[in-house]
């Protein structure tokens, strides 16, 4: 029998602040919250750990992220930080070089559109540094692509290849293909490029996963598990991963693939039944479906009802009666629905879908996953159909590339729409949260700090986006531990009660008494799974090795 006791700061109890300041664990199942003196003579042979006033909250759980192109960037080019177009071909120009294969190819992403004139590099420049093998390096997003001339001549793409349904090819005045691909587009290259296996990305999700435990994440959401484009399957990596002794709660989302028509929608439920069944086997649970309705608004590709000045109205990647029944299929097999919408046109599209299929079975918790642009209309209709909005707080704010780019193709109105969380709450809407790394940082504090404030995190000072739209502390907080562990599926984890799981994040400070702009300034000092310490400061005093800050997929 294993006992701890967690003392010496306040208790947030995973949706608001107890009048205790200890909570004890036996077993890996909290059996006491209280005063410390309480709790000691509950368990008076415990190990006890000190939290020297930090908050002691239930773990996060992270709603959308992907560990898996953590892991794939770790084998690739990273150009996450390259800071310039210049950058990135340095660094590109040296990954070749340092490859054993000469024919191999070169793969990598993080690039991002303000690092390049109008927004597209060009795949001339990439043949400066690399002429003699393909090339193909994802955006910082992952909705676009950028390749240099081999690769285009070995998928067979020239002035003649038609734009797919999902994606388009960014031209030169001739029509040949510039060197920049948009969504699917990116599928007409990746498809050809060799994939890696999964005993070699097992390693760097089990590094991710380390990092995630760092951070006070305990469970987390892969947000998209098939081969798609340039994107393996990583669902045999985390298989792999766990067997060799990952840590922590994960599930997966099982891509809904762009070519699925209305006629094979019965059998497409029947297989993510099956691999829900073949997870639970492996601890890897993959019990919920993902459906990615539209792009993003900076490449023109998120689908706006009023459309862009341009005329372009974004894109669609499937039809209402496609949407309609794919949602209905799968919550009458209980498997609840991932949304990937970013776009008004494409929030409407799944609201619709979720107000047709009706109310879902007990347990099934669908949810809209980025929620950039909401029409106001909309933001009744989450509580309505029992929608939960699945955050990436990060974002909401007046960041360089919104205010420079986001903000031009959107206008002032549609503008005022994004991110409108605080609405969303007070309409009665159910809360989680999640990060989206490595498209954006996978802490928590920060983005909740952003959720509280609408300005970026460090940035005390800047016009905050959408004032109104702010969430208290307490709100943000249990958004991400309670709802984000409720939506993916974690039993009782994400509370600080009698008989839940023992999942434990502590930080370093009390945010709950700093002023709002400092809550940016926390960060998790060490995290509980299952009534072990596994991460930070006060894992030597528990007996276990402390997990590394930064996270050593990407080295």
């Amino acid at each position: 029998m294993s006992e701890l006791i967690v003392s010496g700061g306040p208790v947030f109890d995973g949706a608001e602040l107890r009048d205790a300041d200890a909570v004890g664990v036996r077993d890996g199942v909290i059996v006491a919250v209280g005063s410390r003196s309480d709790v000691r003579g509950a368990l008076p042979h415990a190990e006890e750990v000190d939290a020297a006033g930090g908050l002691i909250s239930p773990s996060f759980a992270d709603a959308h992220v992907h560990l898996g192109l953590v892991a794939l960037e770790g084998l690739d080019c990273s150009l996450d930080d390259a800071g310039s177009e210049q950058g990135c071909l340095d660094r590109v120009r040296a990954h070749a070089a340092a490859l054993d294969d000469p024919a191999a190819w070169v793969r990598g992403g993080g690039w991002r559109a303000e690092w390049f004139a109008g927004g597209t590099p060009s795949r001339a420049a990439l043949d400066a540094v690399v002429p003699d093998r393909p090339v193909l390096l994802l955006d910082s997003d992952r909705h676009g692509g950028w390749a240099n001339s081999r690769a285009f001549a070995l998928a067979g793409i020239d002035r003649t290849t038609a734009d797919p349904p999902d994606g388009r090819i960014v031209r030169d005045a001739d029509g040949a293909p510039q060197g920049t691909l948009r969504e699917g587009a990116v599928d007409l290259v990746g498809r050809i490029a060799p994939q890696p296996a999964a005993a070699e990305l097992a390693p760097g999700i089990r590094r991710a996963a380390d990092h995630l435990l760092s951070l006070g994440i305990t469970g987390w959401q892969e947000a998209a598990l098939a081969s798609f484009g340039s994107i393996p399957d990583f669902t045999d990596a985390y298989h792999a991963a766990l067997a060799a002794g990952l840590r922590g709660r994960p599930t997966g989302a099982v891509w809904v693939p762009r070519d699925l028509t209305v006629d094979g929608v019965a059998d497409f439920v029947s297989a993510v039944r099956e691999r829900a069944q073949r997870g639970e086997a492996a601890g890897f649970a993959t019990r919920t479906a993902k459906l990615m309705l539209d792009g993003i608004v900076e490449s023109k590709t998120a689908a706006l009802r009023d459309g862009y000045a341009d005329g372009s109205t974004g894109l669609r990647y499937f039809d209402d009666d496609l949407v309609r029944a794919v949602i209905a299929q799968l919550n009458a097999a209980h498997i609840p629905v991932h949304v990937h919408a970013i776009g008004d046109a494409a929030v409407t599209q799944a609201l619709d879908a979720f107000a047709a299929a009706g109310p879902a079975p007990s347990g099934v918790r669908n949810h809209i996953a980025h929620l950039q642009v909401v029409n106001p209309a909309d933001v009744p209709r989450f509580a309505a159909t029992g929608t939960t909005v699945n955050a990436q707080a990060l974002w909401a704010c007046r960041s360089d590339v919104m205010r420079t780019v986001t903000e031009p193709l959107l206008g002032p109105e549609r503008s005022s729409w994004q991110f409108p969380f605080g609405s969303l709450w007070r309409s009665g809407a159910a809360l989680a949260m999640g990060s989206d790394w490595p498209v954006s940082a996978p802490d928590p504090w920060q983005a909740i700090a952003v959720a509280v404030t609408r300005r970026e995190a460090g940035q005390p000072d800047a016009e905050p986006l959408g004032a109104d739209e702010a969430l208290p502390l307490a709100v943000a907080l249990a958004a991400y531990s309670r709802g984000s562990h409720t939506l993916i599926g974690d039993g009782t984890a994400g509370r600080l009660v009698v008989g839940a799981a023992a999942d434990i994040a502590v930080a370093d400070r009390d945010p709950f008494r700093t002023d709002v702009t400092e809550i940016a300034q926390t960060t998790t000092a060490w995290t509980v799974v299952a009534g072990e310490v596994v991460a930070g400061s006060a894992a030597g005093a528990a007996g276990t090795a402390a997990s590394a800050r930064a996270c050593p997929a990407c080295e």
